[in-house]
């Protein structure tokens, strides 16, 4: 009997964290971050620690990381992409907020921060990481994580069976946004996804490559075509 009532409270939270979507719902998400423009300045600028002491580097041309200039923003400029924040979970709509606020536009992810996991999350910045932005994606009300994104989806069998608006995911690392395949063969395709040093964005990746990395085909349980 204690099973069955555990089974049936998951099964509750389940669908008390979500509701459903069509794909093209989900990909129209996904793609007001990637077109969203907003106007940065040299205030939106964070490289040091922030006012907790956390350690913050946003992701503007001056970070480091050896980005294009397309895959960062620039201040005193108008940028597209809602930009990569470890931790981050802003709709477009609040990341202009706190970017006209003086926050820090972003916070890249280092392999401290994952060690660190939320106590590295920075709250002088405002912006999306990866699985937030899936988690706005698919209109979920409960946060979360790579690790957890798998209890709310079925596992396909292959990434061939891959839909708009289902996921690779690599738990405890990244996840990333199916939107189409750009070959007969499925090997390659494009992808929406927060870039953990840079924004908001359009990829196209070889999907073989990324199962060999560890990434897991999943469709959310709740999307409809």
């Amino acid at each position: 009997m204690l099973v069955v009532i555990l089974s049936s409270l998951v099964a509750f939270a389940d669908l008390g964290s979500a509701q459903t979507l069509t794909r093209a719902e989900s990909l129209k998400i996904a793609e007001s971050f990637i077109q969203h423009r907003w106007q940065a300045s040299a205030k939106n600028v964070r490289h040091g620690k922030d006012s907790d002491g956390i350690e913050v580097h946003t992701p503007d041309r001056d970070s480091g990381h050896g980005n294009p200039l397309s895959e960062c923003w620039l201040p005193e400029m108008e940028n597209t992409g809602v930009a990569y924040k470890w931790g981050g979970n802003d709709s477009p709509k609040s990341f202009s907020a706190g970017v006209r606020a003086g926050k820090a536009a972003g916070d890249v992810y280092t392999s401290e921060k994952r060690r660190r996991g939320g106590n590295a999350v920075s709250g002088d910045a405002v912006g999306v990481d990866c699985s937030g932005f899936i988690c706005h994606c698919w209109k979920l009300t409960t946060r979360h994580s790579t690790n957890s994104l798998a209890s709310v989806c079925q596992k396909l069998p292959s990434p061939a069976a891959l839909e708009p608006a289902d996921i690779m995911n690599q738990s405890n690392g990244h996840v990333l946004l199916f939107v189409k395949w750009v070959d007969a063969e499925k090997k390659r395709a494009v992808f929406y996804e927060a870039a953990p040093f840079s924004k908001t964005l359009a990829s196209e990746r070889d999907v073989n490559e990324m199962t060999a990395d560890g990434y897991q085909p999943l469709r959310y349980r709740h999307i409809r075509n």
